[in-house]
């Protein structure tokens, strides 16, 4: 975990459907996975993009896996969109660098950075300085709600507007990356040995059920199965 990365390298968990607030790199490691979609059925790849809040999951038993969440403050998910060969619907197939990912993630010393780099390609669009501002302040305050009309006003634009402007930007919903953002800002105080419960609440969840949906909703599995399955943390300097 970095800022504006999070990812994932090791054996497929078994996770349920479901469908996570940012959009995903999925490469498998030990060759071909199953992508299961709700909308176009079971679809056999080396590597798939899923949009933001697009229903699916990997399917790879006894087999490594590498996930690539991609947080808008680091790489916007277009760039790595447009480096798939391939789509079926919503769905992105064959990253142009999937075997270079693979062998980043080999060996002894994997770094994350270099990963994310590679995924997303070319240079990184120019952003709406806008909508960054409005990201850096979800991310400094993450319990905080922020609403959609009070920050639409403060811009000059309609709440309609700033929506659509959100969302084309960072590849995610206003309220979705406000969810995402309290998920991590929790694991981080996780994976630094905090109490689970204490730091769903630090992150502005109402209650632990609350904290414990969301994560199932946009990982598939619950908090307490992954730190149970023996996870390592790298948080980096």
């Amino acid at each position: 975990m970095r800022p504006g990365h999070a990812g994932y390298i090791g054996p497929e968990l078994g996770v349920d459907p479901h469908s996570p607030s940012v959009a995903v790199l999925s490469v498998g490691l030990d060759g071909p996975f199953v992508l299961e979609t709700a909308t176009h059925g079971d679809i056999r790849t080396g590597s798939s993009f899923a949009p933001a809040r697009t229903a699916h999951r990997v399917v790879a038993p006894d087999e490594w896996i590498l996930l690539l969440f991609i947080d808008p403050a680091g790489v916007p998910a277009v760039g790595i969109a447009e480096e798939m060969t391939t789509t079926a619907g919503p769905y992105g197939l064959g990253h142009r660098r999937e075997r270079e990912l693979v062998e980043l993630c080999r060996g002894d010393v994997v770094d994350p950075d270099r990963i994310f780099a590679r995924a997303a390609g070319g240079p990184t669009p120019a952003a709406d300085r806008r909508i960054e501002s409005v990201a850096a302040a979800i991310r400094r305050d993450p319990n905080r709600t922020f609403r959609a009309d009070t920050i639409a006003a403060s811009l000059g634009l309609s709440t309609t507007h700033f929506l659509r402007l959100f969302a084309q930007q960072s590849g995610t919903t206003f309220r979705g990356y406000q969810r995402w953002t309290r998920i991590i800002h929790a694991f981080r105080g996780i994976a630094a040995g905090r109490d689970l419960t204490r730091c769903a609440t630090d992150a502005g969840f109402a209650t632990p059920s609350h904290f414990s949906e969301t994560f199932h909703h946009m990982f598939g599995l619950s908090a307490t199965t992954l730190l149970r399955s023996g996870i390592r943390f790298d948080l980096g300097r």
